[in-house]
C-alpha cells in the first residue's frame, strides 16, 4: 500500500470515528477536546509549525522544533518532509496543472484525501533532508502511526482514545484540505475570512502567496501567527 493510500484510509477511518463520537461523547468530552486539538494541531503543528516554520523556513527555538516533530506525527497529515514538499511544489506551480492540490484541476475530492505522498516532492526539500530529526519522522511515518492506534485502542479509554488520536487527525487534516479547496478559484488565491478566524489564519491565503516568506498572514486576526511568535522563544533568525 502506498503512502497516499494509506494516509487517505487512516483518515476515513477517524473521520467515521469522529462524527460517532460527537454523539456518543458528552459535551464535556467533545467540547474540551475540539477546542485543543483546534489550538495544539490546527494552530501550533499544521500552521505555525508545518506551514510556516518548516515549508516557508521561518525559524523557531530548536528544542521547540524537536518537539513538535512528535506531536505533530499525532495529527496524521503526513511527515513533515512530505507535506512540506506539497505545498512547496504548491506555490511553485500555484493554479498550474502542475499544482498538485489544484481544485479545478484535480477536483475537491481527490484535494480533500488525497493531498500529500507524492515522492517528486522531495526533490522540493534539500534543506529539510540534512536534518536527522525529519528524516527520522519521515522514514517512519507509517508505522509510527499504526503504533499509535494500535497502542491507544489497547492501552487507553475509548474517549481518550478519541480525544488523543482520532480528533487531533481530523481537524488538522480538515484543516488543510479546507484551504485548498476554498481559498482558490479560478481568478486564483483567496482570502476567506471565515477560514482566517477558524483555521488559524490559513484563509488569508490571498495574503500569503501574495508574501509567502512572511511568517504572518494578518497583522491583526491571524492567531497562527501569534502562536508561531510563541514558538520561537527567543530565536529571531527568519
Amino acid at each position: 500500500m502506498d503512502y497516499r493510500t494509506f494516509l487517505a484510509i487512516l483518515q476515513v477511518y477517524t473521520h467515521i470515528f469522529f462524527i460517532i463520537g460527537l454523539f456518543y461523547f458528552p459535551l464535556i468530552v467533545t467540547i474540551p477536546a475540539l477546542i485543543i486539538a483546534q489550538i495544539i494541531f490546527v494552530g501550533a503543528c499544521g500552521t505555525a509549525f508545518y506551514h510556516r516554520t518548516v515549508a516557508h523556513k521561518n525559524s523557531i527555538n530548536p528544542v521547540v522544533e524537536k518537539i513538535m516533530i512528535l506531536v505533530s506525527w499525532l495529527g496524521a497529515s503526513g511527515s513533515a518532509i512530505a507535506w512540506a514538499g506539497l505545498h512547496r511544489a504548491h506555490h511553485r506551480f500555484s493554479d498550474t496543472n502542475k499544482d498538485p492540490h489544484n481544485p479545478l484541476t484535480r477536483g475537491k475530492w481527490n484535494v480533500y484525501w488525497f493531498p500529500t505522498g507524492d515522492t517528486n516532492i522531495i526533490k522540493y526539500v534539500p534543506d529539510l533532508l540534512r536534518k536527522k530529526w525529519y528524516v527520522f519522522q519521515h522514514k517512519y511515518y507509517l508505522y509510527g502511526l499504526i503504533l499509535f492506534h494500535i497502542l491507544g485502542l489497547l492501552l487507553l479509554p475509548i474517549a481518550a482514545y478519541w480525544c488523543v488520536l482520532v480528533v487531533p487527525a481530523v481537524l488538522m487534516w480538515s484543516a488543510g484540505s479546507s484551504i485548498n479547496i476554498f481559498c482558490h478559484d479560478k481568478t486564483g488565491p483567496l482570502n476567506v475570512p471565515f477560514l482566517g478566524y477558524l483555521q488559524a489564519g490559513e484563509g488569508w491565503h490571498k495574503n500569503h502567496h501574495l508574501d509567502p516568506a512572511n511568517a504572518i498572514f494578518n497583522k491583526k486576526y491571524d492567531w497562527g501567527g501569534y502562536i508561531h511568535q510563541f514558538l520561537r522563544m527567543g530565536n529571531y533568525a527568519r
